[in-house]
């Protein structure tokens, strides 16, 4: 005869059996995977030339508020406004007219980027893509629809934004002149001030934000108050000169970046070629102003000690 102490066992164990069962044909049913139900990524240069021709279109037909820019009293700190030409704007100047444009190649695609300089900026630093800037802005879609905005100032490591905004923001210049108001407030005189017109390449692509639908061509309008030269690892080098292809990206694929080739750029790597000397220590810049270009080569190899394990064998 069976006791009941064995068959709680038993009964107990195929309980558990089965529930392990089920758990693992739920997930066997829920797992992500690439068969023929998952969404490819489209490409890249079809989607450009979709992008290019929907902001050349808002460009054709879209002005901005220009008169209040020309006109503005001592202290005033107007926003960028767009609106449509049409009706009593009829006469209004295109955007088209009056952006600027630059070509920038990322993942085998030269991207247009337009930007609209309203004022370059009147003050003596000018960021580059791998600096930081204290910047206010309005991030919105095509059809004006708001995603992100912050009328208070906010810090950008440039290296961490988004393309086509690293490259917008570059071509100005920040404030000449910073004024406390009192209240733990401060006001900015001669602030660069633009707007930048995203193609999706140079935005978030297919990645979905919130707001922002996948393969959408954004547009940022911001007012550039402070810009900060950056040495993200300190270890003597301004960042932006650890650019080794000089393709203004401090991440490059394919180790461009990263000379010994660890999986950390050399823009956030204490010690460039990992020979065991920190980069500080190898005389990478004597003269102490931040740029390489004097950096020690102990063995003439045309190489930089920093960035040559081999120079110390």
């Amino acid at each position: 005869m069976v006791s009941l102490k064995l068959l709680k066992f038993c009964m107990k164990n195929l309980k558990l059996q089965f529930l392990i069962l089920i758990f693992l044909l739920v997930s066997i049913a829920c797992s992500p995977d690439d068969g023929p139900d998952a969404i490819p990524i489209r490409d890249r240069q079809e989607v450009y030339i979709e992008d290019l021709a929907k902001i050349n279109a808002f460009l054709n037909t879209h002005f901005y508020n220009e008169d209040e820019f020309q006109n503005t009293p001592a202290g005033a700190d107007f926003e960028i406004k767009f609106d449509t030409i049409a009706g009593a704007n009829s006469g209004r100047t295109p955007l088209s007219q009056q952006v600027v444009s630059q070509t920038i190649t990322r993942d085998g695609v030269d991207y247009k980027l337009y930007t609209l300089k309203v004022r370059e900026g009147s003050g003596a630093r000018q960021p580059t893509f791998a600096d930081s800037a204290l910047v206010s802005y309005e991030g919105t879609l095509l059809n004006g629809n708001v995603f992100d905005s912050s009328i208070n100032s906010i810090w950008f490591d440039l290296p961490s934004t988004i393309t086509g905004f690293t490259a917008g923001v570059t071509q100005f210049k920040d404030a000449s002149a910073i004024n406390p108001n009192g209240d733990g407030t401060l006001s900015y005189e001669g602030s660069g001030i633009g707007a930048v017109f995203i193609p999706s390449g140079l935005g978030y692509f297919e990645r979905t934000q919130s707001g922002i639908p996948a393969y959408s061509p954004i547009i940022f309008t911001f007012k550039l108050r402070r810009a900060k030269t950056t040495d993200h690892d300190s270890d003597g080098i301004f960042s932006k000169f650890e650019d080794l292809n000089n393709d203004k990206n401090l991440r490059s694929p394919n180790f461009a970046d990263d000379t010994d080739r660890d999986g950390r750029f050399n823009y956030l790597e204490i010690d460039d070629d990992n020979d065991g000397i920190l980069t500080v220590n190898e005389n990478a810049d004597p003269n102490g102003d931040g740029n390489p270009n004097d950096a020690l080569d102990t063995d003439g190899d045309g190489i930089p000690d920093y960035l040559d394990a081999r120079t110390e064998n």
